[in-house]
């Protein structure tokens, strides 16, 4: 499992720098200090990054009663404010709805994903979907958490 310290510092200002930063990966090269590729990566923050647009998977009934109660608590207004203060750590698994792919999955086509879909939200003017845990989110925050959750995923890939 990946470690905090194992990531380097990255901040993204605007969405260009994540398709900057995954291009720059993709020409020069990098060695991962995480537990994916380049292509998984960018695969995973394509898939996260279209969810608002064209709806998040359902989560198992389960979890669903699980985000209920944490809601009703307060949990999870707690948990958003953190994230968006502090961004994402480091061993906190994907929901278990999302697979990230193969090793098969080339770094090419995986910043050819994550491009296309960025291109599509700067561009999008339909309403977002909510997401299973947060809710509905304004476009503000939908694009400060794919900015956080780009930096931490890109963050274990080392440039050479």
């Amino acid at each position: 499992m990946a470690k905090e310290s194992q990531k380097r510092p990255l901040r993204f200002e605007s969405l260009d720098d994540i398709i900057q930063e995954a291009n720059q990966l993709l020409h020069t090269g990098y060695v991962s200090r995480g537990n994916w590729t380049l292509g998984q990566a960018c695969f995973h923050l394509a898939e996260w990054t279209r969810f608002p647009m064209d709806g998040f998977p359902r989560p198992p009934f389960v979890l669903r009663l699980v985000f209920s109660a944490m809601k009703g608590l307060g949990i999870i207004k707690r948990m958003e404010a953190t994230l968006l203060t502090e961004g994402f750590k480091a061993g906190t698994p994907t929901a278990p709805q999302t697979v990230v792919p193969s090793n098969e999955m080339t770094d090419q086509a995986g910043v050819d994903q994550l491009t296309e879909v960025i291109h599509r939200m700067k561009h999008f003017d339909g309403p977002l979907q909510p997401s299973p845990l947060f809710g509905v989110m304004d476009r503000e925050v939908w694009t400060k958490v794919t900015l956080l959750h780009a930096a931490h995923h890109l963050a274990f890939l080392e440039p050479k």
